[in-house]
């Protein structure tokens, strides 16, 4: 994805913000008009920029305005978070005060209390800041009362599109004051958006550095790491980039029955030729009926993900291609997410995002005050966290704590 930003944290997810407290955004320039009276036709609208954003990241700010304009939010982002080693990278962003982020760069990413929580959700579950740690608790945190309130943000809502070895992808819009807090319609809307942005998220890593707009679809596709097949409406393939075509040789996950792109297994052939067969109706939200990504399996038992981008409406119709194919077909072996001894525990023990957030540190410092520093919390707070620690782990004490992460996975994971 283009426009990066890294830095030792991320600014994903806010919470709750003092009533007293300043404003400080930025201006939201540019601002795009959302159309249509009804539900589908905005939504047509947001899915139609959304998937042309996968080929084309330029269109990203306008695809993450119409959302955050749709959900009734402030700001939104795309990134990415490892909460292991406090890194994260800010692909693409709206309304987000710069000033602001160079701060959480600098200073706050640290003390971000919703990780590592934020970390075990599932993906695709849509989440808001309330779901992770208590606005009341939240509050008094360092990181709420130094970054947080001066901002005006009250909640988030947010979603995991992806896990990797080490760390999440996310998508997070972000409300003020005046809007309240994350609601149920806000939580349907988002389900609405997220295997939709699940997809074209996991289809844009395939086009970072390149630009379409220079040359033809298929000039580019040879050039994608990830296999790449071009089919129409039943799957006929048009196209395969040098990858996908040695994947074929390959057989044992992917082939070509009577000029049909077929998957070995039964279950997901079937996904592949509906999700074919929707891509042709021009109607980007008809994909919601498909999984986001389909699961294939090879003969050394590694695993495979399959995405599917529909070319029939929106900038993509329009592209330079010189085959009639309806939809690209994406394949790539994905990284399997490492579970973390903390993750095992917090399953298991039922911990809350607080105490998950004091186990990770009681694992990597010393004393208690090094501890509550590192968090930007009391001392006082700490020691009610480890109690509680101790009582639902069945621990006495820290060495304890310690050992019962290695046990579960790597101790500093």
């Amino acid at each position: 994805m283009a426009n990066t930003k890294s830095s030792q944290g991320s600014p994903g997810f806010l919470g709750k913000a003092l009533e007293d407290e300043p404003v400080a955004q930025k201006p939201q320039a540019n601002l795009v008009v959302l159309r249509g009276t009804t539900e589908a036709e905005q939504l047509s609208q947001i899915l139609s920029a959304v998937y042309d954003a996968a080929l084309d990241s330029e269109r990203w700010p306008e695809a993450l305005q119409l959302a955050t304009i749709f959900l009734g939010g402030i700001a939104a982002n795309l990134f990415w978070q490892d909460p292991v080693n406090n890194q994260a990278a800010v692909f693409h962003a709206w309304g987000d005060n710069p000033s602001y982020v160079q701060l959480y760069l600098e200073r706050y990413a640290a003390l971000n209390p919703y990780f590592p929580a934020i970390s075990f959700v599932p993906t695709g579950i849509v989440f808001s800041g309330g779901d992770i740690i208590p606005h009341e608790d939240f509050a008094r945190t360092r990181f709420y009362q130094e970054w947080v309130a001066p901002q005006g943000f009250i909640d988030v809502v947010g979603v995991n599109l992806h896990r990797f070895a080490l760390g999440v992808a996310a998508f997070s819009v972000r409300r003020s004051r005046a809007q309240g807090l994350v609601d149920e319609e806000m939580r349907r809307k988002m389900e609405l958006l997220a295997p939709h942005l699940q997809r074209a998220v996991m289809i844009g890593r395939e086009f970072d550095g390149f630009r379409l707009k220079r040359a033809s679809l298929e000039a580019v596709l040879d050039l994608v790491t990830a296999a790449v097949f071009l089919v129409d409406t039943a799957g006929k393939l048009d196209f395969a980039n040098g990858t996908g075509l040695a994947l074929l040789q390959q057989g044992d996950m992917l082939g070509r029955r009577d000029g049909v792109l077929a998957a070995s297994d039964r279950a997901a052939d079937k996904a592949l030729r509906a999700s074919y067969a929707l891509s042709g109706t021009g109607d980007d939200h008809s994909m919601k009926s498909c999984p986001p990504s389909i699961v294939l399996t090879n003969k050394q038992r590694e695993r495979y993900l399959v995405h599917v981008l529909p070319l029939s409406s929106g900038a993509r119709q329009t592209g330079s291609l010189s085959h009639r194919a309806q939809a690209a077909v994406f394949v790539r072996k994905t990284e399997v997410p490492i579970t973390s001894g903390i993750e095992v525990l917090a399953k298991l023990h039922g911990l809350t995002a607080s105490e998950a957030r004091v186990l990770q540190a009681a694992v990597a410092l010393g004393s208690v005050a090094e501890i509550a520093s590192s968090l930007g919390v009391g001392v006082a707070t700490v020691k009610t966290h480890l109690a509680s620690l101790f009582a639902k782990t069945g621990t006495h004490r820290r060495s304890e704590l310690v050992s019962a992460v290695a046990a579960h996975g790597n101790p500093l994971l």
